[in-house]
């Protein structure tokens, strides 16, 4: 669901870079040139990488830190760390080529280089082949190491706080 709401607000955003206009006359301009659901502009790869990484800081970054701990021996702070960095990299790894061509559209929104989802992935193809869809991974991929550290310490300490009974001994 999170692909709902990031794909118009990342699509605002690098429209907003692109051309300087304000919070509200961008998407005002979106509208009055690509229609409503031209907000929507890359929602299909915006809806793909979300989930990919929403299965990252939800479930592999916890259950890598719970392998690491329990399988190997490693103290919790370290094996949280650890879960962390794998399920980051797996997690950008996997989503990146998703992120880039979402992108690509989002910045293209008159569609004269990226038209549609296949369309857009046969040119990034053209212009590099597959190494094309990792442009930008290392910076990503530190973010995404950064959220699903965050994301678990958050959910650990917050977790019991809203739903006690699910916590109990």
């Amino acid at each position: 669901l999170s692909g709902f709401l990031c794909a118009p607000m990342e699509l605002v955003l690098i429209q907003q870079q692109r051309f300087g206009l304000s919070l509200l006359s961008t998407p005002a301009k979106i509208v009055t040139e690509s229609g409503a659901l031209g907000l929507f502009r890359g929602l299909i790869p915006s809806c793909g990488r979300e989930a990919i990484f929403t299965a990252g800081y939800i479930g592999l970054g916890p259950a890598f830190g719970t392998i690491l701990r329990e399988n190997m021996g490693i103290d919790r702070t370290t094996s949280k760390i650890g879960g962390a960095l794998g399920a980051g990299v797996l997690c950008a790894t996997l989503s990146h080529p998703l992120d880039t061509m979402k992108t690509c559209m989002q910045g293209d929104i008159s569609q004269a280089t990226y038209k549609g989802f296949s369309h857009t992935f046969s040119t990034l193809m053209s212009e590099g082949g597959a190494g094309r869809f990792f442009s930008g991974w290392s910076w990503r991929t530190g973010r995404m190491i950064c959220a699903v550290g965050i994301m678990t310490e958050c959910k650990e300490r917050v977790g019991p706080i809203l739903f006690p009974h699910k916590y109990k001994k």
